[in-house]
Order: C-alpha cells, then structure tokens, then sequence
C-alpha cells in the first residue's frame, strides 16, 4: 500500500489513532477494523514529528519509515499480525508501542532522546513509560523464533546436497567484562552469536548465543552446538574459522578436498550469509555497545533475527544460490 497523504481526510487519522490508543480493553487482539500500512506510516510520522509533513514521493516516505523504525510499514504490520495470530501481544499493547520498540533498536539513542521523539506531538514520555512497552514488545517479537526459524527450512528447494546450510558467527558489543568476552574483532567485550541460514532457500534456519566472545571461537561454538544437529553425512558451507572440522561436516575454501571449480558458487553461497550479518547489523542495537540489562540482550538479537525473515519472506528476499551443489 502506498503512504497516505498528510491531507487523508479525518477517518485515515481516527483509524490510526484508535489503532493506536486500542478502543477497548480487547483491541490488542479484536479490532473493528484491522490496522493497514497506513496507519503504521500515519503513527510513524507522529514518532518522527512531522504528522502533517508528507515528502515528496512513496518511494520517499518509504525510506524515512525505515530509517527511523529499521523495516518497512509494511513489515511491520506484518510483525504486528503474527504477534495477534500467535498470541504474543503483550497487556495493552499498541501500535504506537510497537513503533517504539523498532524506533529503540534501530536508533538506540540515549533514554532521554529516544523518551523526546517517540511521544510525538503529545510532547516527552516518561522512561518508566518506554521501558514498560519497549522491553516486553521487544521480547513478543523474539517469541516468533519458533515460527520463523524453523531448522527444517533448510531443506527448501532440497535438492540432495550435503550441504543445506551456511554459518557464520557475528560479534556484538557490550560493557567491559574481561578476557572471557574479548572480541579480537573489536578489541572490546561481546556477545557472540551463531546463524545459519538455507543455501537454496529464503531461511534464516538457526540462531545459537550469546556466547562469550573471548571464551568460544566460531568452531567450538559449532562443535557444541549445531553439529550436533545435522544429519548422518550432512555438511555445511563456512569460513576457514572452521576449517577444524572440514571435509567431515564442513565445507571451506581453505579445506584440501575443495575443488577450484567449487569456489566460485561456494563463495556466492558465504556472500549470502554475509548479507544477512548487515541485514542484522542495519540496526544500531546491534553496532553500539549494549547499553541495557545483558539479559536482555537475547531478546534483542532474535528479534531483530525475526523481523529480517519476516521481511525475507515478504518481498525482501536474498539473492538466490541455485547453481549450488554439494
């Protein structure tokens, strides 16, 4: 759906508004009307201060939703339904809520800013308000993971290769907390989490973390985890981190049994995973240093997870991969 124009006449901006408020104490999951795209863009331009603001084209409008809330209205209506379908919607949630836990991670701005921009026109809210929403949202995305990453997705478009699956590691940066959790990447303390993702399908497939980063390497991190996992003869596509564990259940360029004729569309498939590390790295959250409870910060990551399948699913696709064959 396009966006709607700043001068949609009054019932565009009622419907949003009562999306947003939740009429009765039933909305979050019975609404009269279902929320559409436009009421995430009405909502949305509210958070950017710019309610009766309209650039110049959709294309426009697109990009500045995304810049501020890390997905499309689309997406994120689309989030927003399967947390109503799955029953995942927290206690009085809203629309608006729901916009404040995406402004948060994808501009992870300090409390005070993120307090100022996301009451809109109604002015600053308070930080006990944000943080009554943003963290409980933030944990009913990440309860979609059974939905959305699904290990069986591996075998989309299955066409008997070895290898179903790639997997990388990503660092991601927190507070200081000593040798256990230094990332040779940053030079800093972080978490360290495994994700693998279909060769031949759109499927984010597995996420494993958060590891202490100076403690677990990428292969013992795959050791203890995911190769347990596989099939008899079943093999995944990696980086030379794992070359430990090649040829029997890895595939890496560094490996002696890989052929030259192999590099090329193996190295395609690791350029897919990579796509999906910046995918997820698009969200400050994730580039900054955690500034918020560590226990929070698996919520954090899997949701983010969640919401680029949901938008892989939906007309976000990687490019494709199927010429592999291993």
């Amino acid at each position: 759906m396009d966006p709607p124009d700043a001068t949609d006449d009054a019932a565009t901006a009622a419907a949003a508004a009562s999306a947003a408020a939740g009429a009765t104490a039933g909305a979050k999951r019975s609404r009269t009307t279902e929320p559409s795209s436009a009421d995430f863009y009405v909502i949305g331009r509210d958070i950017q201060n710019r309610s009766n603001h309209r650039v110049s084209s959709d294309l426009s409008e697109d990009q500045r939703f995304r810049e501020y809330f890390g997905c499309s209205a689309e997406i994120a209506l689309i989030v927003w339904n399967l947390l109503i379908q799955y029953e995942l919607l927290p206690d009085e949630a809203q629309i608006a809520h729901h916009l404040w836990a995406l402004f948060f991670m994808k501009i992870y701005a300090k409390e005070k800013v993120t307090c100022g921009a996301v009451g809109g026109q109604g002015g600053a809210i308070d930080p006990k308000t944000l943080r009554k929403y943003i963290w409980p949202m933030i944990k009913a995305i990440a309860g979609l993971e059974p939905y959305k990453i699904l290990f069986e997705n591996r075998f989309m478009n299955d066409k008997h290769n070895d290898c179903l699956m790639t997997v990388d590691c990503t660092d991601v940066r927190i507070p200081e907390r000593g040798k256990k959790f230094f990332s040779f990447k940053f030079k800093k303390s972080a978490f360290r989490y495994e994700v693998a993702c279909a060769i031949l399908g759109n499927a984010i497939c597995w996420v494993s973390g958060p590891h202490p980063a100076g403690r677990m390497g990428d292969l013992e991190i795959f050791r203890t985890g995911l190769l347990h996992h596989l099939d008899e003869e079943e093999r995944v596509e990696a980086d030379d981190g794992y070359e430990g564990e090649a040829p029997l259940y890895v595939c890496c360029p560094g490996s002696v049994t890989m052929q030259d004729e192999r590099k090329k569309i193996a190295g395609r498939a690791r350029s897919r995973q990579e796509t999906i590390n910046k995918r997820l790295k698009q969200w400050e959250i994730l580039r900054a240093t955690f500034r918020h409870d560590l226990l929070h910060h698996r919520d954090v990551f899997v949701a983010i997870v969640c919401i680029t399948q949901v938008a892989i699913e939906n007309g976000e696709p990687l490019f494709d991969c199927n010429e592999y064959e291993y």
